[in-house]
């Protein structure tokens, strides 16, 4: 331990910097937790779109061919 004042504000203020430095390591883990999850959520939404999009144009080729094939046979 320091006996002077100054050797006293110097292990002080290197014990700030220290808890300052595990703090600052501590946010950017939580703030590269919360971007993995973002970009996560992300992908999921757009596989979400792009199935239902598929959905759709699978539901709008289908309704083709049935009104091509309603109006093959010559009925009404």
């Amino acid at each position: 331990m320091a006996d002077t004042i100054t050797g006293k504000l110097a292990e002080a203020g290197n014990a700030v910097t220290e808890a300052a430095t595990k703090v600052g390591h501590k946010v950017g883990e939580k703030v590269e937790e919360a971007t993995n999850w973002a970009k996560e959520k992300l992908h999921q939404g757009q596989n979400r779109a792009d199935e239902a999009a598929q959905k759709a144009a699978n539901a709008d080729e289908a309704a083709r061919k049935d009104e091509k094939a309603k109006g093959d046979c010559g009925c009404s």
